[in-house]
């Protein structure tokens, strides 16, 4: 409640009340959680242990996501994101066939940025959780953005006989086969996975150029 006066009169405005909860506390609380979730497991992601994680109480936990599933909510849609946010970064090209490797660069890019979470977004990393409907709308947006290329691409009648979804499957699967063994380091040195991934991703790219063999 604030006083203030005009005059002789003296007026008295209601104020809202501050955020207990602000930015700052909701990442730091994002980041104890995805921290807890890659080095114990799911199971060790309580509202109690996260809150202690921060040094906050629980109570900012609920207010801030309405409680355990809605905090991993938040952490799928900040993975989503970060996928996202990189390849819809990859610019747009008159051959679309250049966009191919640096959007699977994109992709790797992503999954270096969230190490922690990348498990929560590909891999049914937290039991129990699904996903709702919205969050799921966030995690496809990096794959349309694939799709949108490959689709130009038919469209020039680069890639004979190929199915844009088909196309767009085979080079996710390939990028996310990359990513889990190097987050899983199976690549070797940091600059030998890279040599992986720009070895594998042109070599995938030019397959497509060959026209489809027969079903």
């Amino acid at each position: 409640m604030a006083l203030y006066r005009n005059g002789d009169a003296v007026f008295c405005q209601a104020m809202g009340r501050p955020k207990e909860h602000g930015e700052e506390t909701r990442e730091r609380l994002l980041e104890a959680a995805a921290r807890i979730l890659t080095e114990e497991g799911a199971q060790a992601v309580t509202i109690r242990r996260v809150a202690d994680e921060v040094g906050t109480t629980t109570r900012a936990i609920y207010s801030l996501f309405g409680g355990r599933e809605g905090l991993f909510s938040a952490l799928y849609r900040r993975v989503a994101g970060t996928f996202a946010e990189l390849s819809e970064a990859v610019p747009t090209s008159d051959d679309p066939v250049r966009e191919l490797v640096p959007l699977g660069l994109a992709y790797r890019a992503a999954a270096l940025r969230e190490p922690n979470l990348y498990g929560l977004l590909f891999e049914g990393g937290v039991p129990g959780f699904t996903p709702s409907q919205e969050d799921c709308a966030h995690s496809l947006r990096s794959l349309y953005r694939v799709h949108d290329a490959v689709r130009r691409c038919l469209e020039q009648g680069r890639f004979p006989g190929r199915d844009a979804w088909d196309v767009t499957r085979e080079l996710h699967a390939l990028a996310h086969g990359l990513a889990s063994l190097e987050l899983h380091g199976m690549l070797g040195t940091r600059d030998e996975a890279e040599r992986a991934w720009r070895d594998a991703l042109p070599a995938f790219v030019a397959s497509l150029a060959r026209p489809a063999e027969p079903a």
